[in-house]
């Protein structure tokens, strides 16, 4: 059974590793490591018997969140893990009263589009061209938080 904790210095490397094998264009542990001192962000990790099974950040800003990453070790994905992380931020917006949450995807990662819709975002723009290698567009999704509308 995984645990969702705040990410330590113990699960920076394993972070940094999923980051590399899920992204064409990913974070390096020093930006990592600049999120971990950022008092307005919120990192995640889920953990199972010392190993990172994935992560997800966000920012807070006044009452707003902003998801910045979301990623499952390829071996581990379609087993929840990705719905915990998710589970964890909604809670977390809630807590602290935000009247949103918003994140980037690329139109074509359907999978993660699907994890999104079922907790109550939706895709309301789209940025052209937003990622790079391959050059993609990205849906941006939000959810507002219920009485915050």
């Amino acid at each position: 059974m995984c645990e969702i904790l705040p990410l330590g210095e113990r699960h920076l490397a394993q972070v940094v590793d999923i980051e590399a094998a899920s992204f064409s264009d990913p974070w390096s542990e020093s930006a990592f490591r600049g999120e971990m001192e950022n008092p307005c962000s919120r990192f995640l990790v889920a953990e199972e018997a010392g190993q990172v099974l994935g992560y997800l950040g966000m920012q807070l800003v006044l009452d707003e969140g902003y998801i910045s990453n979301v990623a499952v070790a390829a071996p581990c994905r379609r087993q929840g893990i990705g719905a915990k992380l998710m589970a964890a931020a909604v809670g977390i917006a809630r807590q602290e009263a935000l009247s949103l949450l918003t994140l980037e995807v690329r139109v074509s990662n359907t999978a993660a589009i699907a994890l999104y819709e079922r907790y109550g975002f939706q895709a309301l723009g789209r940025r052209r061209g937003f990622y790079r290698f391959p050059r993609e567009d990205a849906y941006v999704m939000t959810l507002f938080l219920e009485g915050k509308r």
